[in-house]
């Protein structure tokens, strides 16, 4: 064999090596180039338009009845043959002037799908083979229907183009992105025959991440191609600077109590972070695929010095263990393997709403929505709190609470319900609800270990968990509440008491010592060192809470914390 044909094959294997991994990447910009272009496709071309959207539909179908598959809802997968050009029998459009709506809606269910198939996790190697091969017969199909179009292909020569440049990049920098993805997971590589389970499992998320760190620089790399500022040589230097432990200075970050992470950077490297910040490095999550590596962590772990995979946290920066809790908007939740979901405190809270309205005016009556959206009036005493909400638009109906934690629902609260309450009765209505070691009703299923010291599995003494008394910091937050009597209670005094107990749970079942937390758009952040700082944090305004509903039967209910 010649050089230059043993070259070609390595160079051949290099790219093939790049791409892996990136083929819903790829296809998501050629969906962004492809809808650059339709407004650009002459009304002369409308039939063929048409029969554009019409095949647009048909790989939709393709990719839709793919994700049944392998969600489990079909017994086959997508046939051989099945996906081709002309078996989509949709009738033609009627109306020239939908012809850009209709395709462009068309377009954007496209790369809904292709995420969603994306986004399902399958770890049989051969069901993966076949979803590889679905995703590349719906690309092959999306090249061949498009290729009609000389403005389509003007546009995705362009982008073609900007891909090839991004796939080089990757190709050389590949070994700095194992490193990192090493790095993020805590792997280190070791000697096959040596490896246990554990071993194998982590150079396995290792392995995942890194597929997923390339996934995510893709997109970056061809973002940043427009931004003549930062250069692909600034990248790879970044990159490596990550590697050395040369861009954020975690530990000066984590004895800063409250902060933003640009103090911390390095300023040689300040030009590419601001690069990445503007990507929205920082909010962006690998998933469960690689490990559950959730918002913050993975650009925290990845430009972090020191910063590695954290046994019980997110991160481990020295010997202190910190888990992230990062967001834009909603916050982070305190997700406790024995802090139950809301519908589990949602009778309680009933029962007690119920039993403050024994003592109301039996004459009175209260307007209770219907499954059908219209308003029955009930006997007060018969109230729970318990109602219908109505989806006009949808006509459909949820049943839930009038009285969520949140703000609005406090207000409504202490309007309708607790003007015929006590002190007690109010002290009730919060503690059932919270405390889930008595009954199981309430959320919180170690109440009654709070109070309490704590050992670790080793037997040593738990020496960051303060034992409490939580009834008395419920009967606090309710004396300190308006007149104290019980008759209105206050969403900034009962939240922060709330968030301590809740903190103290998730310390004492899963280990969580410290938080931060971290606004992923300023990337303001807030370090909570344990239970009482959380409080102390929350009354003096340097951390906020959001709400959570009591008929939510998929979040753990704790409001989202935000650092103010």
């Amino acid at each position: 064999m010649r050089f230059v044909d043993i070259k070609n094959s390595i160079d051949r294997k290099l790219i093939e090596s790049a791409n892996a991994g990136l083929e819903v990447q790829h296809a998501l910009h050629d969906i962004d180039a492809i809808k650059k272009s339709v407004p650009l496709i002459p009304d002369e071309k409308s039939q063929e338009k048409v029969a554009l959207t019409n095949d647009i539909k048909r790989i939709n179908g393709l990719l839709k009845k793919a994700i049944e598959y392998f969600k489990g809802k079909v017994d086959t997968p997508v046939q051989e043959g099945e996906g081709q050009e002309g078996t989509y029998n949709d009738p033609a459009l009627k109306s020239i002037e939908q012809d850009d709506k209709e395709l462009e809606q068309e377009l954007e269910e496209m790369r809904l799908q292709y995420k969603a198939l994306a986004a399902i996790r399958v770890d049989d190697a051969g069901e993966s083979a076949k979803r590889d091969d679905i995703l590349e017969r719906a690309r092959k199909s999306l090249d061949k229907v498009t290729a009609k179009f000389e403005t389509i292909r003007a546009q995705r020569d362009t982008a073609i183009a900007q891909r090839d440049e991004a796939v080089k990049f990757i190709r050389e920098v590949t070994g700095i992105l194992t490193t990192l993805g090493n790095k993020v997971q805590g792997y280190q590589q070791e000697d096959a025959e040596k490896m246990n389970a554990a071993m194998r499992k982590k150079a396995l998320n290792a392995e995942k991440f890194t597929k997923t760190l390339k996934q995510a620089l893709f997109g970056k790399i061809i973002d940043m191609q427009e931004d003549d500022d930062v250069q692909p040589a600034d990248i790879k230097e970044f990159l490596q600077a990550c590697v050395d432990g040369k861009v954020l200075n975690m530990t000066r970050v984590i004895a800063t109590p409250r902060g933003n992470l640009k103090q911390f950077v390095n300023g040689q490297y300040a030009k590419v972070f601001n690069a990445f910040i503007k990507e929205n490095i920082f909010s962006y999550s690998p998933g469960t695929t690689s490990g559950a590596i959730g918002p913050g962590e993975m650009a925290l772990s990845m430009m972090g010095n020191p910063a590695e995979k954290g046994k019980k946290g997110d991160l481990k920066i020295g010997t202190r263990e910190i888990e992230v809790k990062a967001s834009a908007k909603t916050g982070g939740r305190l997700n406790s393997k024995k802090f139950a979901k809301a519908t589990t405190g949602w009778e309680a809270w009933s029962e007690g709403i119920n039993a403050i309205m024994q003592t109301a005016d039996e004459s009175r009556t209260i307007g209770q929505g219907q499954k059908d959206g219209t308003v029955k009036q009930i006997p007060i005493q018969d109230w729970s709190g318990k109602e219908f909400n109505y989806n006009k638009a949808k006509k459909t109906s949820k049943e839930g609470s009038r009285y969520n934690w949140s703000p609005t629902g406090f207000r409504k609260l202490n309007e309708e319900v607790l003007r015929y309450s006590n002190f007690d009765l109010t002290f009730k209505l919060f503690r059932n609800a919270i405390d889930g070691s008595q009954n199981q009703k309430g959320l919180v299923q170690n109440y009654d270990e709070l109070n309490k010291p704590a050992t670790y599995a080793d037997g040593t003494a738990n020496k960051h968990h303060k034992p409490f008394n939580p009834d008395a910091l419920i009967a606090a937050a309710v004396k300190e509440s308006g007149k104290g009597d019980g008759k209105t209670i206050d969403f900034d005094k009962i939240t922060p008491a709330f968030t301590k107990i809740a903190y103290a749970s998730y310390h004492l079942a899963d280990g969580i010592t410290e938080i931060m937390l971290l606004n992923t758009a300023t990337l303001d952040y807030t370090m909570i060192k344990d239970a009482e700082d959380f409080k102390q944090q929350m009354e003096n305004g340097n951390v906020t809470a959001g709400s959570f509903s009591w008929n939510d039967d998929q979040q753990t209910a704790t409001p989202g914390y935000m650092t103010a």
